[in-house]
């Protein structure tokens, strides 16, 4: 299910505050309290991100890393 704000018409995203579950519009920020009733319709996730090159320190421990999934 996709909304859009009503305030600029931008999409709304699914975030998190604290331990409420809202939408947040992409283009102004608006928020938007999610209804009980959608909550299920949209995945909530945690992305993790690093500076490329960080994956690995080591070149022993990317060749042990990628033997485990060939």
């Amino acid at each position: 299910m996709v909304e859009f704000c009503e305030k600029c018409g931008g999409m709304m995203l699914p975030s998190k505050d604290k331990d409420k579950k809202i939408l947040v519009c992409n283009s102004c920020a608006q928020i938007k309290p999610l209804e009980e009733d959608f909550i299920d319709s949209y995945t909530f996730h945690t992305e993790i991100s690093h500076p490329p090159g960080e994956e690995f320190k080591n070149l022993e421990k990317m060749k042990d890393w990628k033997k485990k999934f060939t």
